[in-house]
């Protein structure tokens, strides 16, 4: 044991850190390079590497094809299947997210609260429908979105606290005004929505 390298505790958990926020960064962008990974975690490239490298041998991650770039790989559908599977949520609200997309000739979502975001854990495509993006799994913030409103209007006063001092804007239309979204809240509420 005298040649082995051992990791303290807390590096241990800064390398968990830092292949987690690796697949954030995927997540959101779609893919990215070693260097842009690098740069956004603010490591040396080496130590991007072999994050990388560990998160590829679990299929986490894969290589997109001669591009030098990463994406999310398989073992992330692996994983979220697990978790679907033990989740009745999506099962049970699926034939009325079907109901509503056949009435409304819309896309219809279910979203939860998760860590100050949205979201989406099952949808279902109404036949107006102009893109066919799929929203499961995406996270999305609270105040910039329809279900996020909904959450945010029946969540606890600390989750509407925290949202209402991060009101950042992302199209023209966001609410960042604090006493704006707080009568758009007060309007969902009024219709029990």
């Amino acid at each position: 044991m005298g040649n082995e390298k051992s990791q303290t505790p807390a590096v241990q958990v800064q390398s968990v850190d830092r292949a987690l926020a690796i697949l954030d960064i995927l997540a959101a962008r779609g893919e990215a390079g070693v260097t842009e990974i690098a740069t956004e975690l603010d490591v040396h490239k080496s130590t991007a590497f072999r994050l990388i490298g560990a998160l590829e041998n679990r299929r986490l991650v894969e290589q997109v094809a001669e591009r030098g770039k990463y994406r999310l790989g398989f073992g992330i559908v692996r994983l979220a299947g697990a978790t679907t599977a033990r989740l009745d949520l999506p099962r049970e609200s699926h034939p009325v997210c079907e109901r509503l997309a056949l009435e409304l000739d819309e896309t219809v979502n279910v979203a939860i609260m998760d860590s100050g975001q949205a979201t989406n854990i099952t949808q279902v495509y109404g036949t107006a429908a102009v893109t066919t993006r799929n929203w499961i799994g995406q996270r999305t913030p609270l105040h910039a979105t329809s279900s996020g409103k909904v959450l945010l209007a029946w969540a606890p006063e600390e989750d509407l606290e925290l949202a209402l001092d991060t009101l950042e804007r992302y199209t023209p239309n966001t609410i960042t005004s604090r006493s704006r979204l707080l009568a758009e809240l007060d309007t969902i509420r009024d219709h029990g929505w």
